[in-house]
């Protein structure tokens, strides 16, 4: 749970630097979720932690649904799955017993699942009230970098770094312990609907 709460606190205001291309990946991912508002793709995670030599990996695969949620299901070494959702992060076990975190609870839930699903679905315009962003590169081959502004989320994270072309291909995040986590993403494909057992997870009629 900590590397999602890690990972997901960035988010919302002007983006900063490099607008034009920025405005167009924001554009061009919003034009392809309208038509298409599911993403599925499977993951490889790399965590390097100071105190280790050999990094943590881990395997897995995710759902984006715009507007709806996401399913972050982590496969190996362990099965544990997270639906993040606008109020709320739900834990799955490999048992099937779910732990549910609301933001009335934690107040912090809704902006770190906001931020997880911007990540995913590649929403810039989202990604804005936290950090200065940098967007370089051409449509179809971009780096972003995400550098947080003075609060929280520099207490603990100095940068995020993106890269992609059609998709978002590559995270990298580094926190202020001086630990890192890069997340690889392949077999990006786009739908139009969820699968049953889909809907049924993430709670959709």
């Amino acid at each position: 749970m900590r590397f999602l709460i890690v990972t997901l606190l960035l988010i919302s205001q002007p983006l900063y630097a490099a607008l034009p291309l920025a405005d167009e990946l924001a554009s061009r991912f919003s034009q392809r979720l309208d038509k298409k508002p599911v993403l599925r793709a499977t993951f490889v995670q790399e965590k390097q932690m100071a105190a280790f030599k050999k990094p943590l990996i881990s395997k897995g695969r995710f759902v984006f649904v715009a507007g709806k949620g996401a399913l972050w299901s982590l496969e190996s070494p362990i099965k544990v799955s997270y639906i993040m959702q606008d109020d709320r992060v739900i834990e799955i076990d490999e048992q099937g017993k779910r732990l549910v975190r609301t933001s009335k609870e934690v107040p912090a839930i809704a902006q770190v699942s906001k931020v997880f699903r911007s990540l995913l679905g590649a929403q810039t315009q989202s990604l804005q009230d936290l950090f200065m962003v940098q967007a370089n590169g051409q449509i179809d081959a971009w780096q972003m970098q995400l550098q947080p502004k003075p609060g929280p989320v520099a207490q603990f994270m100095k940068q995020v770094h993106m890269t992609g072309g059609r998709n978002v291909e590559r995270i990298r995040i580094e926190e202020t312990s001086g630990d890192a986590t890069v997340i690889t993403f392949q077999g990006v494909t786009e739908a139009e609907q969820l699968t049953g057992d889909e809907r049924a997870l993430l709670g959709q009629p």
